[in-house]
């Protein structure tokens, strides 16, 4: 990761594309939760491994691996179905994660665009934010069911490019996660990852660690 320097007023981001689940969001304890009450359900258990690699396809996909690995005997539809019940019920409950509202603040005074790129579907993102009163600050969300290939494919980014009109050296990407951070790199942005406790051998060459969302709006504007 690279060091903790200033950003120039010549690379402040036009638009900003930034993660839900872990990064906006404060939610992976929930998920962690109904990751574990969707296994116990269907007689299977989990591992925190096996949930932290699950951090970034979408749901379709988090249900087929979960499928294949625990030999889970119902159709992917409904397992999908069991699955998005459980995050329903206790989704609307999260916090948005500190800084969250004050980058916003700072991105909109500043004439820069804001996209959630999530995993998560567009019901539930748009839900959340309204329910975190934060829907007024974001122009545009790529959900999970708007790509073919999620994280860490780059298709998710580029499509937010694609709708915020950016080219990738007007953007940037924050992320939480290893999978979101390949995702982001690979579609040619500078990518930013909040409190990432993982080795930094892991990720992706170029990247910079921010302790906060309050921190990056900081050192932006």
């Amino acid at each position: 990761m690279t060091s903790r320097s200033p950003i120039g007023a010549n690379d402040r981001p036009r638009a900003i594309l930034i993660d839900l689940d872990g990064t906006l969001a404060d939610s992976i304890a929930v998920l962690r939760a109904a990751y574990t009450e969707f296994l116990l359900r269907h007689g299977a258990t989990g591992s925190d491994d096996e949930f932290a690699g699950l951090n970034g396809p979408p749901l379709s996909a988090v249900v087929r691996l979960l499928k294949a690995a625990h030999g889970l005997p119902a159709d992917e539809s409904e397992l999908r179905g069991s699955y998005e019940d459980i995050i329903d019920r206790i989704y609307d409950a999260v916090p948005a994660c500190a800084g969250a509202a004050q980058l916003f603040h700072k991105a909109r005074s500043n004439n820069c665009l804001i996209c959630v790129v999530t995993s998560n579907s567009a019901a539930r993102t748009r839900r959340w934010l309204t329910t975190s009163s934060l829907n007024h600050f974001v122009d545009s969300i790529v959900a999970g069911e708007d790509v073919a290939c999620g994280k860490p494919q780059p298709d998710p980014y580029l499509l937010a490019l694609q709708r915020t009109a950016s080219a990738p050296e007007d953007a940037i990407a924050i992320e939480d996660s290893l999978r979101g951070a390949q995702s982001a790199v690979s579609a040619g942005l500078r990518t930013f990852v909040v409190n990432s406790g993982s080795p930094l051998t892991a990720w992706p060459p170029g990247i910079v660690a921010i302790g906060s969302l309050h921190e990056l709006a900081t050192r932006l504007w």
